[in-house]
């Protein structure tokens, strides 16, 4: 999640009416580079040309997204939504092109799929970077044609979708590997934005802050007139955020549950261990090389940190998210509760 006031931008060429993007009311930002960016956010919009946006994880790539889909044609507000993590090659194959009934055994109902179900509108593909490298082509064939095949069809449908992806890795590093298609990165980056972690953003520390913590007072009904005493504000300005925004809502929030009075200390003020064990190398994380494992406690911990998010976690250990996965069966650990828990 990013945050940036509207006011900002209201000076720039292009004028941002805030009643008509709702999701710009979450978006609090001094910072001249992201306001400069959210400015221009209209431009990308107007366009039917697709858009790839990159960042570290808890940047708000998906909030940008949204605003995108909001300031462009009434027509391309509808928005579906497929995260590509947890994709095996079959699922993603279902999930994004449909399958017709008895396509495979338990296909007993035919699927339209994302595509079909954007027909007209947008589709966020959000960690696009993790989609199996066999489904690559048909995604490509989706962008440049507007065909997609479904799953057990014999037949190409046409459709018309308002494409925006997202990533957390480096898509370039993984072009070099191999594990991402050249072409498709070029058919998805025809447009970029990057996003700047909240590290070069220090200006915008404490005001998210703030911002976070009064909301985290109106919703559990706490002391509306909290403050920062000056050691915490200089902790929080000394931190290097490494979650960024995600992050920093996580520790004002824990900070306003279990802080007591209207002054928040800087003992008040808990952050999410990074785990003791050295990460591995993602190329070092194979099947036949298992990476250095967490316990299910620092699991669950680290899970929490990133709101239940596996491609985060991959990134922030440096371990490939099949990795993750394996480690969550292996606890039996239930990731839809993590990520439920996150959400609320």
């Amino acid at each position: 999640m990013i945050a940036l006031d509207h006011r900002v931008v209201q000076g720039k060429d292009v004028p941002l009416d805030p009643g008509r993007i709702p999701e710009f009311t979450d978006i609090i930002t001094a910072d001249p580079h992201l306001t400069d960016i959210l400015s221009r956010l209209p431009i990308f919009a107007d366009s039917e040309l697709p858009i790839m946006l990159t960042g570290e994880p808890g940047t708000g790539k998906e909030l940008v997204a949204m605003a995108i889909f909001a300031l462009g044609p009434a027509r391309r507000r509808t928005c579906q939504r497929l995260n590509c993590a947890s994709l095996t090659e079959s699922l993603a194959s279902s999930e994004l092109f449909g399958h017709v009934r008895g396509a495979f055994t338990g296909a007993d109902h035919a699927r339209p799929g994302k595509f079909r179900l954007a027909h007209g509108g947008s589709l966020f593909l959000d960690e696009v970077g993790e989609l199996p490298l066999a489904i690559q082509p048909k995604l490509l064939r989706a962008v440049e044609q507007g065909e997609i095949e479904p799953v057990g069809g014999d037949a190409a449908v046409k459709v018309d979708v308002r494409l925006v992806a997202a990533s957390n890795q480096d898509l370039p590093r993984l072009i070099a590997q191999g594990r991402f298609r050249q072409d498709l990165y070029d058919r998805l980056a025809v447009l970029a934005i990057h996003l700047p972690p909240l590290r070069e953003r220090p200006a915008d520390i404490l005001s998210l802050a703030g911002h976070f913590a009064r909301e985290t007072a109106r919703r559990y009904g706490r002391d509306l007139s909290l403050r920062f005493s000056g050691a915490a504000r200089r902790r929080l300005q000394k931190h290097a955020w490494p979650g960024n925004v995600r992050e920093l809502k996580n520790v004002v929030t824990r900070a306003v549950l279990f802080g007591a009075g209207s002054l928040i200390r800087e003992e008040d003020l808990t952050f999410n261990p990074y785990p003791s064990f050295p990460p591995q190398s993602s190329r070092a994380t194979g099947e036949g090389t298992p990476a250095l494992r967490p316990s299910a406690v620092q699991l669950k911990e680290l899970l929490d940190s990133e709101g239940g998010n596996v491609s985060a976690l991959s990134r922030r250990l440096q371990v490939c998210s099949k990795t993750i996965y394996r480690w969550l069966r292996t606890y039996h650990i239930d990731l839809m509760g993590i990520r439920e828990v996150a959400v609320v």
